[in-house]
């Protein structure tokens, strides 16, 4: 099989029917109304900060990135300028309104964040604790081959990082040569000790499996996910989150699924590399807090999804996405547009639209029960101010969870929802044909046109 976005069968075409968004141009009433209303109904923000250049291109990145070589080094200094400026919008903003909202995480993504020296990182820690009042650590996402300097990783915890989740993806040569990555099993290696003895607060790192092969070579085993999981899990590391490997259209290997010259493993496979990764990582004491996720904690994960899904979550940089208060934006994914925006003070936003309260309540369900593995009724009623019965119980999605609680994928307690052992494996069917066809949608059709006038998905 192919993990494209028609890949997952019924899964992609549920996604397909199930969720559709218009992204408008922001007019000047949107953008106002965005100003009055965005911000309010809440008293926390995650804050995501997206940086979207990498030294080499992966076959089979589904993220808004470019090579740096496309802009140079002097982008750099420029673009955590523009970063700051965006941040300066914001928080004029909040201060016009009178607001205050206390900034729970930071997450800087890309891209390749770890390009970037320790005092960049210092820069946006300042311009945060000006702009909102707030004292952050931060969160970064890195590439193993930046970290074999100890030096540099002491001097990153000394600006404030505290967690890095880093791209691991095999401790297998061979697989890490068919991702197209540039970093070796040692420059893994020697990054996580670096981590560890900077004394970094958590540590995650990214593994990939079903991964692409040429026709004419042999597919990834069992035995060889196994073989990773092993390596992995012997690393002093807080967190494994555990990723199939995902294929887009706009990504670099694209080119070799339209020729008919890659595959991947069966869909049986795929199905026992989910399990065979549950099991495993929780046998050597991993507690599998996410359907991807497995932390030595129970109360620590590298936190991505969830704001993204359920908000509020302020995106900041070229190609970020932001949801607060009921309004979904993306940020124009072109570099030197974003930079002449924010210059300009005007906030970077290529496409907006609405969510109503429906769609934000399927949307955290979807998070709580189908990624994170449970929904819990109380935490559900608070935020929405309505019964999950009332609100999504009624709802074809609604009916859709009855089907899912019948076929055994999901059971009821009085509590909430929880999903089973068996709901797994089409939870993340369900995760990844959504994240294929959605914002991997979104992504591909605003690297089109920086400021489209209408953007609809899927």
């Amino acid at each position: 099989m192919l993990l494209t976005r028609n890949g997952f069968g019924v899964w992609s075409l549920i996604s397909k029917r199930a969720f559709k968004a218009v992204f408008s141009s922001p007019s000047i009433e949107v953008i106002e109304n965005f100003k009055k209303k965005g911000f309010f109904n809440f008293e926390e923000i995650a804050i995501y900060i997206h940086f979207p250049f990498c030294r080499s291109i992966c076959l089979f990145c589904p993220y808004v990135r470019y090579p740096l070589t496309k802009f140079g080094n002097k982008i750099l200094p420029k673009y955590i300028e523009a970063l700051n400026s965006e941040m300066e919008i914001y928080g004029s903003l909040l201060r016009e309104l009178g607001l205050k909202v206390r900034v729970a995480d930071v997450h800087i993504g890309g891209g390749t964040p770890s390009l970037l020296e320790a005092e960049n990182f210092q820069s946006l820690r300042e311009s945060i604790r000006q702009n909102f009042d707030a004292e952050v650590t931060l969160a970064i996402e890195a590439n193993p081959d930046d970290l074999v300097s100890q030096e540099k990783v002491f001097k990153l915890v000394d600006a404030g990082v505290s967690e890095v989740s880093l791209g691991v993806q095999s401790f297998n040569p061979e697989n890490l040569r068919k991702l197209g990555r540039p970093h070796g099993v040692t420059q893994s290696v020697q990054a996580i000790q670096n981590l560890r003895d900077a004394d970094i607060e958590y540590i995650n790192i990214d593994l990939m499996y079903m991964i692409p092969s040429k026709v004419d070579q042999p597919l990834q085993s069992l035995k060889d996910w196994e073989g990773d999981l092993s390596q992995a899990s012997e690393q002093p590391v807080d967190e494994i989150t555990c990723y199939p490997t995902l294929i887009t259209n706009y990504s670099l290997g694209w080119k070799l699924v339209s020729k008919g010259e890659i595959s991947q493993p069966s869909k049986k496979v795929f199905k026992q590399m989910v399990y065979l990764a549950e099991d495993y990582l929780s046998s050597k004491g991993f507690i599998p807090l996410e359907i991807y996720g497995y932390s030595r904690h129970s109360d620590w994960k590298y936190v991505t999804v969830n704001y993204e899904m359920g908000g509020p979550l302020l995106g900041l940089g070229c190609g970020a996405m932001g949801f607060v208060s009921g309004y979904e934006y993306q940020n124009t994914c072109f570099v030197p547009d974003y930079i002449e925006s924010v210059r300009e003070k005007k906030l970077p936003i290529a496409g907006i639209r609405e969510v109503n309260k429906l769609e934000n309540a399927i949307r955290f369900t979807v998070c709580e029960l189908f990624v994170c593995r449970s929904l819990n009724f109380d935490i559900f009623k608070r935020k929405f101010g309505l019964e999950f019965h009332e609100l999504v119980g009624k709802s074809g999605f609604g009916r859709f969870l009855k089907m899912l609680k019948l076929l055994g994928k999901i059971k009821e307690k009085p509590k909430g929802l929880e999903l089973t052992r068996k709901g797994l494996f089409t939870a993340q069917q369900i995760c990844w044909s959504f994240v294929l066809n959605v914002p991997c949608r979104i992504s591909e059709e605003f690297m089109r046109e920086a400021w489209p006038p209408k953007v609809i998905i899927p």
